[in-house]
């Protein structure tokens, strides 16, 4: 009789994989790390796999990626990630989102999966996700890599440190260099700057480490939480140290009491939601706001030559080198929407329309009162809640 495909990993003791198999993971980066811990994920068969990254594939990424191919430069890398990966396993559903981690995920995503693991190489983007899992309560596995060396962090809710406590001023002002002063994109808004220098091998050993801590989860096994793994690729040395809360952090209060919301945000307008918000919270204190928790540019005004230029985008995806008008040049002003309170216009619009990315957490609040709304109509078109 031929052995099942999970024969030999279910031998090991303590191994669940009825609990690999109902797993819902999200996969922050499809790059060199995230090939190799999507190829391993699959092959343990970790049941449910949402792969995000917004970047496309370039030839100096093939000699560090198992699942790209020279026919694949040009294509996105979380689709192509995905294309392949399904290949190797049909157990495993897998979801792509060519999309930015900043404006195409809300966060009903990471509060309805079991872990997030992330392979990115910015440090913007990690901590995005850092402080998203923090929010949701999610379970969060961070991996980095250099030139010859890498590690794996733990950041689990509760009392342990997370992702944001780890950083120091320096690395909260790198992060926010993708913005200029005025909250539009500057032209540099790439990455955190040279590409790092490293090698597949590396890659293929903290992707590996990812992997397993992954399934060390999963199975129910503990996990060093609050502590780093590091390798030395060059010494050939791995150690563990510990990181440290910050007592300042604020990111320490995960979302509670969040209303679920069988709508979508291309479908549910703003107005809507705050006919359902009035319901639901009355109005003692005046009218319900919605804050869409972003700056929405509506249009470009110029206050030399008159003209008024639309843009409907949110606000740090615009470059700001739009700013200047293409008329007379002259600094032009921003018409920006944050929240509504159903009186405006736009309040007509799907939410979709408002820079509100699927699966997301909208607060509303009235007077002292405040309801967090998710749209989990998006969470279950992508996989089942």
């Amino acid at each position: 009789m031929e052995a099942d495909r999970y024969d030999r990993q279910q031998r090991i003791a303590g191994w669940d994989q009825a609990a690999l198999a109902r797993a819902r993971v999200l996969v922050a980066g499809a790059g060199a790390l995230g090939n190799e811990l999507l190829k391993n994920l699959v092959l343990l068969g970790v049941g449910h796999l949402l792969v995000v990254d917004f970047d496309h594939i370039e030839r100096s990424n093939l000699n560090r990626t198992v699942l790209f191919r020279d026919a694949d430069v040009g294509r996105p890398k979380a689709q192509t990630a995905v294309e392949a990966a399904a290949r190797l396993n049909p157990d495993v559903r897998l979801h792509a989102l060519d999309g930015d981690l900043f404006y195409d995920l809300g966060l009903g995503f990471y509060r309805h999966c079991d872990l997030v693991v992330s392979g990115l190489d910015s440090l913007a983007a990690r901590a995005q996700v850092g402080t998203s899992c923090a929010l949701a309560g999610a379970p969060f596995l961070d991996g980095g890599m250099w030139a010859l060396g890498g590690e794996v962090r733990w950041f689990l809710p509760g009392d342990g440190p997370c992702f944001e406590c780890t950083l120091s001023d320096a690395d909260r002002a790198r992060a926010a260099e993708r913005r200029s002063c005025t909250g539009l994109r500057t032209a540099e808004d790439t990455a955190d700057g040279q590409p790092v220098p490293t090698t597949v091998t590396t890659a293929a050993v903290i992707g590996g480490l990812l992997a397993q801590e992954t399934a060390r989860c999963l199975c129910g096994w503990p996990v060093y939480a609050g502590e780093a793994a590091v390798y030395n690729g060059l010494a050939l040395t791995m150690h563990r140290t510990a990181l440290v809360r910050d007592p300042a952090c604020p990111y320490h209060a995960p979302y509670r009491d969040v209303v679920e919301l069988d709508e979508r945000a291309a479908a549910l307008t703003a107005r809507a939601l705050l006919r359902r918000a009035a319901a639901d919270l009355g109005t003692p204190a005046g009218p319900p706001i919605l804050e869409l928790g972003r700056d929405f540019l509506l249009a470009f005004h110029c206050p030399a030559c008159g003209r008024r230029e639309a843009v409907d985008a949110p606000l740090g995806r615009v470059d700001e080198a739009r700013q200047a008008c293409p008329h007379c040049a002259a600094p032009r002003r921003t018409e920006i929407l944050s929240h509504l309170d159903g009186s405006e216009p736009a309040a007509g619009r799907p939410l979709a329309g408002l820079g509100v990315p699927p699966g997301e957490v909208l607060a509303v609040r009235s007077g002292p009162r405040l309801r967090l709304y998710e749209l989990t109509g998006d969470v279950k078109a992508m996989w089942e809640v």
